[in-house]
């Protein structure tokens, strides 16, 4: 286990990120080929259990929602510069 400081955000970011993909591997290996109406049960189930722990570890509420809010963009924004790469590839 490493011994990470405050000021190594890159990395943690990364540790948690990389948490996020294995979850989702598990719920795809615990589910399989499913309806999208099953797999967005198991996403809700799984942005709970990531927000609840927000609320639990963060410093107060509002810092947990300024968490929840910063995570929200760049998931978003990660998802739109993806979709647009797809579509560049399918293009050429």
């Amino acid at each position: 286990m490493k011994n990470l400081k405050k000021n190594d955000t890159a990395e943690t970011y990364e540790i948690g990120f990389n948490a996020g993909l294995d979850a989702l591997d598990n719920i795809n290996d615990s589910l399989g080929n499913v309806p999208p109406d099953v797999l967005k049960d198991a996403l809700a189930g799984l942005l709970t259990a990531a927000t609840r722990c927000t609320y639990a570890f963060a410093p107060n509420e509002e810092a947990a929602n300024e968490i929840i809010e910063l995570s929200r963009q760049f998931g978003l924004k990660d998802f739109k510069k993806q979709k647009k790469e797809i579509l560049k590839d399918k293009n050429e």
